[in-house]
């Protein structure tokens, strides 16, 4: 039997995305304990939780037929922790970049996820999964995931342009592979609406199911992430060596 692309991207997105979360804590572990970066936990837990929506998908790929009411909680649970993964980017990029939160944009963010809960578990649960209407793809995705990306963008461009002196590559580079990453995440939620729209609304799961092209932007998007990670500790490295040099003087 040959498996299909449709099998293999989503499957590979999952276990790229828990090997790499595995990784990450490794290399946490691996720091001197008062030197430890809260950055790499919150990207091991982003990694972690951002693919698992996606195994309903690969056993209908396989072939094995599925109702999407028998995957109501697994959804409702999910989706949420989809978008929790990327306030935990957004949450990893603040503390690498050193950025201070305030209380207001903490509590912000908690009320946000909190609402992604509710939403839906609302669609999954209070309603048993009957999708009548299209506000789970619209107000999913343009309420839910495209401000998070969004956020994530402005304030890498923020930092970029903010720092006293000239960004080096390891700056230019991690900062434009996380950037490219919400980018093609954009371009996916788009890309779910416009073809989600073209169908009945109940027919959201089986237009997801088909979307090939939808697997290969988020394959794109994980190895721009794994990228930006990479420079991005490399740029924090450096200017952590930086300050232990002045310290030392």
């Amino acid at each position: 039997m040959i498996v299909s692309t449709g099998v293999i991207l989503p499957a590979l997105a999952l276990i790229l995305g828990v090997f790499l979360s595995a990784y990450l804590v490794k290399q946490w572990v691996g720091h001197p304990t008062e030197r430890r970066p809260r950055f790499f936990l919150f990207w091991a837990a982003a990694l972690f939780l951002m693919y698992w929506f996606q195994i309903p998908m690969i056993l209908a790929n396989l072939g094995r037929a599925i109702r999407v009411k028998d995957f109501n909680l697994f959804f409702a649970l999910t989706l949420p922790i989809a978008f929790l993964a990327l306030v935990f980017l957004y949450i990893g990029l603040v503390d690498i970049l050193e950025i201070r939160l305030k209380s207001s944009t903490k509590f912000l963010l908690t009320g946000y996820f909190l609402a992604a809960v509710i939403f839906f578990a609302y669609h999954f649960i209070a309603r048993g999964g009957i999708i009548e209407t299209y506000s789970l793809p619209l107000i999913g995705n343009l309420v839910f995931y495209l401000p998070i990306r969004l956020l994530i963008i402005f304030v890498l461009a923020k930092w970029l342009m903010g720092r006293p002196t000239a960004p080096n590559l390891d700056s230019i580079l991690g900062a434009a592979g996380i950037m490219g990453e919400s980018v093609l995440g954009i371009i996916r939620n788009i890309l779910i609406i416009k073809n989600v729209l073209a169908y009945p609304p109940e027919f959201w799961y089986v237009v997801l199911v088909n979307l090939r092209i939808f697997f290969i932007l988020q394959i794109a998007s994980l190895f721009l992430l794994i990228l930006g990670i990479f420079f991005l500790h490399r740029e924090y490295c450096r200017r952590q060596s930086a300050v232990m040099v002045e310290e030392w003087q």
